[in-house]
């Protein structure tokens, strides 16, 4: 299949370097969204127009990673919630740096092949009948195999759980698994005050659900 540059397109690395956001958790939220990733010269680009939800998908792909990364989980993004201070000040910052990475069209369109996500996650199964108000049901789960399989530097465990210190983040049984290669299960069977890789993990308990603070010692 061949579509033509006709309108600005997003220079996917130039985009995800001016927000730090993975490459893995790009490629995924794009095939889960139905953003179909494009071909041009060396670099791979995404429509800025969203028809569908008549949002920029930059503003769309930057809010679901900024939710992502604030509260582990995408409910907001989930049920399309789009509003807000956090939505106005995430659209404010792709509005002023989109200059950065829009790649514009030029006088004589230049045709490019559709590239399909490498590493993409897949989640299409014949029992799921992904409408336009589920196509983003399954977002979050993406997010965490994202993350998992993505390339990591060797230090990077290490600057997450120090990054989670410094901003007095609480972590799910999950999410602190993901960081330590270890099951939610055995991160859950773990008592209070047990250390792993410089750091201590101590035990909170909001409601039913346990959480864990990261200190250094």
């Amino acid at each position: 299949m061949v579509i033509t540059m006709t309108q600005p397109q997003i220079n996917l690395t130039s985009f995800r370097k001016e927000f730090n956001i993975p490459s893995d958790f790009i490629r995924s939220t794009c095939k889960i969204l139905n953003i179909k990733i494009i071909k041009i010269n060396t670099e791979q680009a995404i429509p800025l127009s969203n028809q569908l939800l008549n949002i920029p998908n930059d503003t769309i792909l930057l809010y679901a990673f900024n939710e992502s990364k604030s509260t582990g989980r995408i409910e907001k993004t989930k049920q399309k919630r789009f509003e807000g201070d956090d939505f106005n000040t995430l659209s404010a910052q792709t509005d002023l740096k989109r200059e950065k990475y829009i790649v514009l069209s030029n006088e004589n369109p230049e045709t490019q092949i559709t590239k399909k996500p490498k590493e993409a996650i897949d989640i299409t199964s014949t029992s799921i009948d992904v409408k336009k108000e589920e196509f983003i049901t399954l977002l979050a789960e993406v997010v965490s195999k994202s993350i998992s399989n993505q390339n990591k530097s060797v230090l990077n465990t290490q600057e997450e759980l120090h990054n989670a210190m410094e901003k007095n983040w609480l972590l799910t049984n999950e999410q602190l698994g993901t960081l330590l290669g270890m099951s939610k299960s055995t991160i859950g069977s773990k008592p209070d005050g047990w250390v792993r890789m410089g750091f201590k993990y101590s035990k909170i308990k909001e409601g039913t659900m346990t959480l864990w603070r990261v200190s250094q010692y």
